[in-house]
């Protein structure tokens, strides 16, 4: 099941990362980890860096994919997020907290959701 999990979730990524591209978007990082986390992309569009959780399932059966970005999934990105401004010398850039769900073969872009 956990392996099932990883392709779904591999599949989910590289499909907002096309659908990111194809809105313009340039794609900075993809699974930028620390120690705290990970965020599964980090892009820019214009002037503003997008911090971006991507949330895939195929069914509603547990629920909509957007549920699954619990408030402490959400402090989590914020930290890494932190981090990731401060090491590139980002802090005062603009930034925003997206969610790309995927719901079988709908993909919904829901931006600044946090």
């Amino acid at each position: 099941m956990k392996e099932l999990n990883h392709i779904l979730g591999v599949q989910g990524e590289t499909l907002a990362k096309k659908f990111l591209i194809d809105k313009g978007f340039k794609i900075l990082v993809q699974n930028y980890s620390t120690k705290i986390g990970e965020i599964d992309i980090i892009a820019k569009t214009k002037d503003i860096i997008v911090f971006i959780e991507v949330k895939n399932r195929q069914t509603k059966r547990f629920g909509m994919p957007r549920e699954a970005v619990t408030p402490y999934k959400q402090n989590k990105i914020r930290k890494v997020a932190m981090q990731y401004l401060m090491a590139h010398k980002l802090t005062e850039s603009k930034v925003r907290f997206d969610c790309i769900e995927i719901l079988g073969d709908t993909v919904t872009h829901l931006e600044n959701c946090f």
